[in-house]
């Protein structure tokens, strides 16, 4: 019984596409990671560009300076508007123009690997996607061959057609499910010729409009129904221009083959069929035949070119509507391998294996192609009339861009205006953009300028006019091409590339180690114990990654003030005197513009309590002069400030700047007090009843210039605003002011609201009030069923029946984001410490700010994501400091929660909000701190008194969750990162790269004429070395070179006893290799074994001290493909055989034990220091057995079922029992049981088969590790009370699988209890049938637990449960209820499911 759960959610894009998703004129980009789906929008920026950086591209505006040409660029950047993870494996992206949706712009079909499609919308009401419908056709594959592939081996995908009557989906061999969509009657009658009346066909009006469906009934047909030779299809697209659906379809009738070339030449056929939807029958086009053998895929063509290009791996053809067809070879192998007509280009050596073809210039027809290097060339057509003669293909060079995508891109989305969306699953994807240079140089209007900005509809025909996104663009109107193209104006080297944007993937990740975290510091008790270094990316994208659950600052100083409990930073300037003209020539005075360049805080506050409770406040001058001090030096305290007017006696509750900066206040208990820049005091505001004039105790504060917020001790609020002078003064309160008590509050004003600063409240009953400042009187909106957190919030009345309600204690409204793009939230905390985040929307529509005021129709919805705060007993922070809202944080717009479970609420623009919890222990206070030694950082006392400064680390980034990741190289672009190890004794990482060369066969190998030799596109063979790491002083250390041809299949770091006579243990690093050096000559292999020592190192670098020694260089007969450790000795998988080798003093490594597998291990493992082993490969399944010393024999113990082809296994020991668990190729979890008492384990020879839960990523690596919390059953006491008189038995240990996989996420897989396991499991049941399922699609049919039927638990869907916050709290109580769960129960479930047990990452 285990629970899975997903700490990081996918990264890695598979499928992209381009629609007007949220309104008709919209430019939205869907994206799909694996099984998560994500929705953004565009948003340009000006970006200022130095003059050194300057191209002579004409992409930007120059405004020409006396001394240098000032650049402004339009960069395009993605904002996510939500994201929503899917049940399934998604395959497929289209977009349709589908009748009556919600929003009226365009729908999406979303297809999924087990032959399922949905039809998804926009819904404006509740902000988020919305399916329409699912169409499944699983069962439509029985009539196929018994021993067939199955469904899930086959690829599909799907294809609509451009003008959307309908949709294809090519599923199992060769099977086409078809969906046609119902038209509008104008759309009909467009598609008519102007000589043919329209169709006499009524418009669908009223209540019929609204329930008739936007498809009709789908059918499914057998390809060989259209025609007998469809029995190999390679791959279908619709075609554009034809009155019909219209599809051109690749197929053969042999299956293609490398190895059958002679007799296969030329097999596959072009043909073109139109599909009669109401006769479900199709007629034949056209057919070309003949064709490349490679040809891998069909892309259809609009005008100006039309047709389709198909795309070889050696070649590209073209084919137009009549048949007739131009190619054109990119290397030289494409005559070798065809016979078929085509231009010669070989020269170009291009390699378009797994290359994307995306349209580029709607003008002239021109095409992108992203080759699997990441280099990009263009496609262009020769037009003599309406006829294509002849394509040719460009690469683009450095200076035009060429070279700016690091990795290969998998799919494509053309955005329009010059905007390219690149996906990638090899590493991070991009947006580019493009632009053409023209003989035009003439300055566009300002009216021109904004009308480019303004999104445009991403309709087809619209596309024809494509201006670029840069200030200068062809004015030229669009006409249809009759002549041959002019090279100068349109030709491929007109065209810049440029990176706009980039999303953050950490996929693949291909392998994880444990290791110390690397910061400048040496002792920093800040620093987690460990962190876990990753290998990511492939190629140019390949990259190491720090990840860790919590946000550890990059520390730069601590500052031992004695008993301090809170910090403030200020900086203020001085008022300009009265009456002084402003300057009218724009100019500013140089220092005036170097304090507003660079507004570095001046003041730190701090206030004290000493021991008899007496409390007090300090003024500190924040030392901003240049100096050569080092960073982290201790000799750099603060000046305190004394002789001015600040109040130091008593205590000090918040400190702010109003008046434009020229004021800083102080909230005291009792009183307000205001200063100058100088720290002169101004005005003293008393805080006093009005009727009684009794003094009133201030218990809560916001500031918004130029208003003040105070809820006092009564719950009673006053609003103070400041006046020209600079004096504060009382806003009166009207009625509904004075007649709430109020819990907190919140000042916002914003470009948002229209700059008008809107005030929102929190009563006691739990409701939300906003008024518009100054008015007091009425609220501009209410929802008085705030506390009843329902996923969508509006100011419709309370509910009537007394359902459950969460316990409110405060809210902050404010922006969150960083410089591209800063949303409003409302952001509430619990009396638990939960943070609710909700995200403001207007439906029926966004008001403009000029017409109404931004709270007309405002609704919220709730932002999904689980943080379970840290518990925390310390007394100091029983009533935490309120939240606080940091402008700027390491360049985010951030919230800061102080107390036991400090955390930082982060967005980017890319991400939803995240929860990032600050290391270290419970924090007082925290507040931003901006000086030249601490730039955008933050100040923060812990329940120590100490004050430290911190910053966020450079290049940090958060992933779901809200873990922190840190990518770096230390490497070349050229090297790709392979394995991963961590050596503790030398406190440093090693690491095995690989890069690639060209392979020359051997000189005397009489196979290979030397007519090879002169290929001038050679294969390719890797290079491996191995190398040291610091990572304190992130260098490179020490690299060992392996002989060429010679590739590493494993590394590991392990104690190994280097000699017999003494026994002697030592920390080596063991290297498996397979030498590969042409196909006749034999896989031999080699160990080779690594020791580390001292060497005397560089002057002024001590981390250079280290360096490799080779111990012991063995070569064996067959290669080594797995090594473990096992009792000091070395276990290797050598050919097909498991050995285990000893080291002796001279270095050989010599067998003492081995046993015959009859097949090639892929994976060995060992559990910890015992001697028990697993060992698997990709047909026999999985071996466990041990190994015995005395004398030196390997024992098999058990199997798993044969023909189990295993990618990664690993042992799962609970309560006394030992499990192994596997991921097989089908990438399904099997976990198994080593029981050699039960019955049907036939002694143990059997590991029994538990149960089976489908994962749906490729995983790369699975770990052990252990829990820092105490198993479920301590956890939870009242379940099972131990006798009071039995003996105290030693404390139960829990340990988690961590998984990783290719598409970048991160996976926990925790045992379970019996107990545990029932009230998560009918906690599952319940949340499956309540909740919204992305897509339709059912998380219990995609996790599909099957067992052999020895009465076996499923693995419960930890992803499911932490969805249970999703819901309202009245229903989540009832669900709980249901579930016989308790709220404090559920959560210590939630906190060991959801990661919180690895504390020491």
């Amino acid at each position: 019984m285990q629970c899975y759960t997903e700490l990081v959610a996918p990264t890695a894009v598979s499928n992209a596409v381009a629609l007007p998703f949220v309104a008709p004129g919209a430019t939205n980009l869907v994206v799909a990671k694996t099984s998560l789906l994500q929705v953004f929008t565009l948003k340009t920026v000006a970006t200022d560009v130095k003059p050194s950086s300057a191209n002579p591209r004409l992409d930007t505006g120059a405004i020409e300076g006396p001394e240098s040409v000032h650049r402004v660029e339009n960069t395009a950047k993605l904002v996510l508007l939500g994201e929503y993870p899917v049940s399934g494996t998604i395959t497929s992206l289209q977009r349709v123009k589908a009748l009556n949706t919600k929003t009226g712009a365009e729908a999406l079909l979303v297809s999924t690997q087990d032959a399922k499609i949905s039809l998804i919308e926009w819904d404006p009401l509740n902000y988020r996607i919305s399916t329409v419908s699912i169409h499944y056709y699983e069962r439509e594959t029985t009539n196929t061959l018994p021993f067939g592939p199955s469904l899930a081996d086959t690829p599909s995908y799907l294809s609509v057609d451009p003008s959307s009557r309908c949709a294809a989906l090519k599923f199992g061999t060769k099977h086409l499910a078809i969906i046609p969509f119902r038209q509008s009657a104008d759309d009909l009658a467009d598609e008519d010729d102007l000589d043919t009346p329209p169709p006499t066909k009524a418009p669908v009006t009223g209540t019929d409009a609204q329930f008739e469906t936007p498809y009709s009934a789908s059918f499914v047909l057998p390809l060989t129904a259209l025609d007998p030779a469809l029995t190999h299809p390679v791959h279908l697209a619709f075609l554009h221009e034809y009155r019909e659906p219209t599809f051109g379809i690749i197929s053969s009738n042999k299956a293609p083959s490398h190895g059958l070339l002679d007799e296969r030449k030329d097999i596959l056929n072009y043909t073109v069929f139109t599909l009669d939807l109401d006769q479900r029958a199709s007629t034949t086009l056209l057919s070309v035949t003949g064709l490349p053998f490679d040809i891998f895929r069909v892309v259809p063509l609009p005008l100006p070119v039309g047709g389709a290009l198909l795309v070889g791996a050696n070649e590209l053809v073209h084919v137009d509507q009549a048949g007739k067809t131009n190619a054109v070879a990119v290397n030289e192998f494409a005559k070798l391998s065809s016979n078929f007509a085509m231009a010669d280009q070989s020269d170009l050596g291009l390699r378009l294996e797994d290359c994307v073809v995306e349209a580029l210039d709607h003008t002239n027809g021109n095409m992108l192609i992203v080759l699997n290097t990441g280099r990009l060339a263009i496609l262009s057509f020769r037009i003599d009339g309406r006829s294509v003669s002849g394509l040719s293909v460009h690469l683009v060079d450095s200076t035009h861009g060429g070279h700016q995508l690091k990795t290969a891109a998998n799919c494509a989305a053309s955005l329009g205006r010059g905007r390219l969306f690149l996906g990638s699953e090899d590493g991070d994807s991009t947006l580019i953009g493009w632009s053409k240079k023209t003989s035009q140089t003439r300055k566009r209007s300002h009216a021109q300028m904004i009308a480019e900005d303004a999104e445009l509809s991403m309709d087809e025909e619209d596309l024809d006019d494509d201006a670029d996104d840069d200030l200068y663009a062809d004015e030229a109107p669009v006409i249809k091409q009759t002549t041959s193209q002019a090279a100068d104006s349109s030709g491929p080297d007109s065209y810049f590339f440029r990176v706009h944007d980039n999303l953050f993937s950490l996929g693949p990740i291909k392998n994880v180690c444990l290791g110390k975290y690397a910061t400048d510091l040496s002792e920093n008790d800040l620093e987690p114990q460990l962190s876990l270094l990753a290998s990511v990316g492939r190629e140019r994208a390949s990259k190491l990654a720090f990840i860790n659950r919590e946000l550890t600052p990059s520390p730069l100083r601590t500052v031992e003030i004695p008993h301090a409990q809170a910090v403030w930073t200020a900086c203020a300037k001085r008022a300009a005197p009265r009456g002084l003209p402003k300057p009218t020539d724009g100019t500013q005075n140089p220092e005036a513009q170097l304090a507003s360049d660079m507004q570095f805080d001046q003041y730190l506050i701090t206030c004290h309590a000493d021991e008899d409770g007496a409390e007090s406040s300090k003024v500190f001058k924040i030392d901003n002069e240049v100096t050569d001090t080092k960073q982290g030096d201790e000799s750099m305290s603060y000046t305190e400030v004394t002789g001015t007017e600040f109040e130091g006696e008593g205590e000090t509750l918040d400190v702010g700047i109003l008046a434009s900066g020229t004021r800083i206040v102080q909230v005291r208990k009792h009183e307000v007090r205001s200063y100058d820049a100088d720290l002169g005091l101004s005005q003293i505001f008393p805080i006093i009843d009005e009727e009684t004039d009794a003094e009133l105790t201030v218990v809560h504060s916001s500031f918004c210039d130029p208003y003040l917020l105070l809820l006092r001790e009564d719950s009673s609020l006053q609003i103070l605003q400041v006046d020209k002078s600079g004096d504060l003064d009382e806003l009166e309160r009207g009625d509904a002011a004075l007649a709430s008590k109020w819990l907190s509050g919140s000042v916002y004003r914003s470009e948002k609201t229209g700059d008008k600063a809107l005030v929102f409240l929190l009563n006691a009953e739990g409701g939300l009030a906003v008024f518009e400042l100054p008015n007091l009187e009425q609220p501009v909106y209410e929802a008085p069923s705030l506390s009843v957190l329902s996923p969508v919030l509006s100011n419709e009345s309370a509910p009537r029946r007394n359902v459950g309600k969460e316990t409110l204690t405060e809210l902050i409204f404010a922006d969150l984001g960083d410089a591209t793009a800063k949303l409003p939230y409302l952001i509430l905390r619990s009396s638990a410490d939960d943070l609710i985040i909700y995200e403001p929307f207007h439906h029926p529509s966004a008001p403009s700010i000029a017409s109404s005021p931004f709270t007309t129709n405002l609704k919220f919805r709730k932002v999904p994501g689980l943080h379970m705060p840290k518990f925390n007993e310390d007394a100091s922070l029983q009533k935490p400091a309120p939240l606080k809202f940091l402008p700027n944080v390491g360049g985010y717009s951030t919230v800061f929660m102080a107390g036991g479970s400090p955390s930082f609420v982060v967005k980017d623009a890319s991400s939803l909000p995240r929860i990032v919890s600050l290391r270290g222990k419970g924090v007082l206070r925290l507040s931003g701190l901006n000086s030249r030694k601490c730039e955008a950082g933050f100040a923060w006392v812990d329940t120590d008194g100490t004050l430290r400064e911190g910053q966020i680390p450079d290049g940090t980034r958060f992933a779901s969750n809200g873990w922190s990741i840190r990518k770096f190289s230390p490497f070349p672009e050229h090297v790709e990162v392979q394995k991963i190890a961590y050596h503790s004794e030398r406190d440093c990482y090693v690491i095995t790269t690989q890069e690639e060369v060209d392979f020359y066969p051997p000189e005397d190998d009489p196979r290979h004429p030397a007519a090879d030799e002169e290929i001038t596109l050679r294969p390719k063979s890797l290079l491996f070395r191995v190398h040291l790491y610091d990572a304190r002083a992130d260098r490179i250390i020490d690299t060992y070179d392996i002989p060429p041809y010679e590739l590493i299949t494993s590394m590991e770091v392990m104690p190994l006893e280097v000699s017999e006579i003494t026994h002697q243990h030592r920390l080596l690093v063991a290297l498996g290799t397979i030498s590969q050096r042409a196909e006749n000559y034999a896989a031999k292999g080699c160990i080779y074994t690594l020791e580390i020592i001292d060497v005397v190192p560089e002057p002024g670098q001590p981390e250079t001290g280290k360096k490799f020694r080779v111990f012991g260089r063995e070569e064996t007969k067959s290669g080594i493909t797995a090594l473990m450790g096992i009792a000091g000795l070395v276990g290797t998988a050598q050919g097909q055989k498991i050995m285990i080798r000893g080291l002796r003093e001279d270095g050989s490594c010599l067998p003492v034990a081995f046993l015959d597998a009859q097949c090639y291990i892929t994976s060995l493992k060992t559990l910890a220091s015992s001697k028990l082993w697993i060992a698997a490969d990709a047909w026999k399944g999985l071996w466990f057995g041990g190994f015995g010393e005395e004398p030196y024999k390997l024992s098999l113990f058990g199997k798993s079922r044969s023909q189990m082809e295993v990618i990664s296994a690993e042992f799962l020991p609970f309560e006394g029992q030992l499990y192994i668990l596997l991921i097989d190729a089908d990438l399904d979890i099997h976990v198994l049981q080593y029981d050699p008492e039960h019955p049907k384990s036939l002694s143990g020879q059997r590991l029994l088969h538990r149960s089976t839960f489908h994962l749906g990523h490729m995983p790369t690596s699975m770990t052990l590790l252990p829990s820092t919390l105490s198993p479920f059953a301590e956890q939870n006491p009242d379940e099972d009370m131990a006798d009071s008189d039995s003996e105290p038995s030693k404390p139960a240990t829990l340990n988690h699988i961590l998984i990783t996989t290719q598409t970048g996420s991160i996976a926990l897989l925790t045992p379970l209890d019996e107990a545990t396991y029932r009230r998560l499991s009918a906690l599952q049941t319940t949340l499956s049938s309540i909740l919204e399922h992305a897509a339709g699609l059912n998380p219990r049919a995609y996790r599909s637990v099957e067992s052999e039927g020895l009465g076996a638990r499923g693995i419960v869907d930890g992803d499911l449960i932490t969805r249970i916050y999703e819901l309202g709290a009245g229903k989540r109580l009832e669900v709980l209820g249901r579930a016989g769960a308790e709220v404090w129960g559920m959560r210590s479930d939630l906190e060991i499911i959801a990661g919180e047990g690895l504390a020491y990452l």
